[in-house]
């Protein structure tokens, strides 16, 4: 019975991989694009968002999605966190391209709101960081998921940085569904790290 699951069970994430995407798609349809480079830099924003939204939540459950999908979760994971990095990269590069400065890489501190508004440039040096340590984790040994956390503070700051400025997130509904994203993201990380330090005790 439960070597009947694992092929029923991987059906579910690749269902889930091509319902995300295409909900992507459609999101970008609907926005009024004024070149295909828009629709690319869009894309690559909304892929890349939700990517490291489920790099960060499914790290709290390795154990629990391994035992489901009958695999190691972890390389899924790492492909998942992998594509969000590549979506995000091709997000930046299309915009400089469109402006024509490489200058968007690069944090801007003139104020507090120009740096949450461009959050999402400090934001990929964090997930570009947080995702190396996965390459050094026997160097780091258990500063690593300590540098893991960036991605959390990432995608806050990827969150703010949509709200404030994000085009398909002029949305309403958009707006609401990112916030409860951050707020269960935030609350499971707190409740794991609760549960662990209580076990320590």
């Amino acid at each position: 019975m439960n070597a009947g699951r694992k092929p029923q069970n991987t059906w579910i994430l690749v269902g889930s991989g091509v319902l995300a995407l295409l909900l992507i798609g459609l999101v970008v349809t609907l926005d009024t694009l004024y070149a295909p480079i828009h629709g690319v830099i869009r894309a690559g924003a909304l892929l890349g968002y939700l990517c490291v939204f489920l790099a960060a939540l499914t790290s709290n459950f390795m154990k629990e999605l391994t035992r489901f999908f009958g695999r190691s979760f972890v390389k899924i994971h790492h492909i998942v966190a992998v594509t969000g990095l590549l979506a995000l990269a091709v997000h930046a590069v299309a915009i400089a391209w469109e402006s024509a400065t490489l200058a968007i890489f690069l944090p801007r501190f003139d104020s507090l709101y120009t740096f949450f508004s461009l959050g999402g440039r400090p934001a990929f040096w964090l997930i570009a960081v947080a995702s190396l340590t996965a390459l050094f984790r026997s160097a780091l040994r258990k500063q690593w998921k300590t540098i893991h956390w960036l991605n959390y503070l990432a995608f806050i700051l990827g969150t703010i940085h949509a709200w404030l400025i994000g085009t398909s997130f002029q949305y309403p509904a958009i707006k609401v569904i990112a916030v409860l994203m951050t707020v269960a993201l935030v609350a499971v990380f707190v409740k794991k790290r609760w549960a662990q330090r209580r076990l320590k005790k």
